[in-house]
């Protein structure tokens, strides 16, 4: 093993510091030599490899480097260093589980990384008798969970708050001093009890915690990726999907908080969610402490019901910046009142509406997708969509007539005296007998070519004038057989909330009233047999167009937005008679 390294005065002189004996000094000379000409990395003092180095010095020169090289890559998390990233994610899982001793460090500035540094970067070295660390290290492989070094840390603290919580005559520093020599006091019987205690801990820990970070602090994936926020985080965040998973095997029973306004809670939320009014904080200070009291009160029922543990709060908003700043007052306002598991939903109610996708209506109670923001947004997002789509091809169509009504107008003049002398003397007749417009055997098709015809639409201006129905007695009459939730497209783009009624013979487009629930008006019915042709977008399958024969032989043509396009241009087919 060469031992000529750049850095090899540095390494001589920190191995010097930790260890007295030739022997083990040799080894760690060159197996520290070698693993940075290997890696070509630099060393330094700060990244405690002497330490987790000691240990292994009984081994043969092949077995201590290659347990070495296992250490530091699957059981060292990356970025131990002053502010690393590991130390903003401690901090939130202390806060997790004893906000009052966090908030007590936060307040004398005694962050983390000032005195878990060396816990995590040499998995617990330390001053500990060389049995002990063996002992710990034995059970920590046997494990086999690279997390165990934040448990580990947590029952160091947890352990002794008591005694740090009096050091309030101690500065920041001084603190830190002293939490980071409370390994040095194990012996080789608190092991066992020590490592029980941080499973413990780790079972009663969001799954999130384990599942978000791994790749970034035991991996290869960037560092940044999912820690650019945490240290600006007031408690720690876990994904929608853990929410849904039920993890009280785990020892974790979420009860979920849901802090959005009345009117989208009443749109849809999680079962079982507990609504928290966030409008109350500020407008009615009484009332909302009442409603505090009623969540906790609901959280220590969870908790005596199920037998697992203190249930955990999930705060979960709507992911509007506007609306969640008084989330993140509500979750202030419970970690002041030092309530333990606390975390808040990633994302918010919109990655939940997200992962649930098309079984949106049966993972949310009272889902309505008139009323809820996630709907109407996307709703509002494909209307646009279909509009740009709509101006762009109407300009191409435009540019492409203009060229085909002058390159014929030419020709027509070049030709026209041919065409004179050619049709002399011929007798053309006038009794050609025409085909029907629907005389093909299947009215429905899939094109993208734009209407000629006339778009039939309204403004809102007509809600005022028209008579009101009550959509659910009509949906409750006998003769109604269908009835289809859908968007009606206007010829501005714009798209209103509707409903297609199908009896035997008609067809009903009732457009649902803004200001009064549950009402609407008739805007058209069109019998069945004045159906011409029912026509999809390749592009956009469910945006639909009716094409309608009037009396007067007019042909009028109305569009709409239908989530199940495919059921019901099939149903309404099956209703439109066979010939005219």
């Amino acid at each position: 093993i060469p031992i000529e390294h750049k850095d090899l005065d540095l390494i001589t002189e920190d191995v010097m510091q930790i260890t007295d004996t030739p022997t083990q000094q040799k080894k760690m000379i060159k197996i520290l030599s070698y693993y940075c000409t290997a890696r070509n990395t630099r060393y330094k003092t700060e990244c405690g490899w002497a330490e987790v180095l000691l240990p292994l010095t009984s081994l043969s020169y092949g077995d201590m480097y290659a347990c070495f090289y296992a250490l530091l890559s699957k059981f060292v998390p990356r970025n131990c260093k002053a502010d690393g990233k590991p130390f903003h994610l401690f901090r939130l899982l202390l806060l997790y589980h004893d906000p009052e001793l966090c908030a007590f460090l936060d307040t004398k500035k005694c962050s983390p990384d000032l005195y878990a540094q060396r816990w995590f970067r040499s998995l617990y070295v330390g001053k500990c008798e060389v049995p002990v660390i063996r002992e710990v290290w034995t059970r920590y492989l046997f494990q086999g969970d690279p997390f165990l070094v934040f448990y580990l840390g947590l029952v160091i603290l947890v352990n002794a708050r008591d005694i740090i919580l009096e050091m309030g005559i101690f500065d920041g520093t001084e603190i830190a001093s002293k939490i980071t020599a409370f390994p040095d006091n194990l012996s080789v019987e608190d092991i066992e009890d020590f490592i029980s205690l941080a499973k413990y801990y780790g079972d009663r820990t969001p799954l999130s915690f384990r599942h978000d970070y791994h790749s970034q602090l035991f991996g290869n994936a960037p560092i940044e990726s999912n820690f650019a926020s945490l240290s600006q985080a007031l408690c720690l965040p876990i994904t929608v999907s853990e929410l849904l998973q039920k993890t009280t095997e785990q020892g974790v029973n979420y009860l979920v908080v849901d802090c959005r306004p009345r009117d989208q809670f009443s749109a849809g939320h999680l079962p079982g969610a507990v609504h928290l009014d966030p409008d109350t904080m500020l407008s009615d200070p009484a009332l909302f402490t009442t409603n505090v009291a009623t969540v906790l009160l609901t959280q220590r029922k969870t908790y005596l019901e199920d037998d697992v543990s203190l249930s955990h709060l999930c705060f979960m908003g709507s992911s509007r910046e506007e609306e969640d700043q008084l989330l993140n007052m509500i979750i202030a306002h419970f970690l002041h009142r030092k309530t333990q598991f606390v975390s808040s939903a990633r994302d918010g109610y919109k990655a939940l509406h997200d992962l649930l996708e098309e079984a949106v209506d049966t993972g949310l109670e009272e889902h309505d997708c008139a009323r809820c923001v996630v709907c109407v947004e996307e709703h509002q997002r494909l209307s646009a969509t279909e509009l740009s789509i709509s101006n762009d091809k109407n300009n191409l169509v435009s540019k492409m007539s203009l060229a085909m009504k002058v390159t014929t107008s030419n020709v027509r003049n070049k030709l026209g005296s041919l065409w004179s002398e050619d049709l002399t003397g011929r007798h053309v007749t006038t009794a050609v007998k025409s085909r029907p417009y629907r005389g093909v055997d299947n009215v429905f098709s899939i094109d993208d070519e734009e209407d000629d015809d006339v778009i039939g639409g309204a403004s809102s201006s007509e809600e005022s004038d028209r008579e009101m129905i009550n959509i659910t007695l009509w949906e409750g009459r006998s003769d109604i057989l269908h009835c289809f939730s859908v968007e009606e497209i206007t010829p501005d783009g714009k798209m209103f909330p509707s409903v297609l009624m199908l009896t035997a013979t008609h067809l009903y487009n009732i457009r649902r009233a803004s200001q009064r629930e549950g009402m609407g008006f008739i805007r058209y019915r069109f019998a069945f047999s004045a159906i011409a042709r029912i026509t999809a977008k390749k592009k956009h399958p469910d945006v639909i167009t009716f094409k309608f024969i009037k009396e007067n032989q007019e042909l009028l043509a109305y569009r709409f937005l239908i989530p199940d396009s495919k059921t019901v241009t099939s149903q309404i087919t099956n209703l439109i008679p066979p010939e005219l």
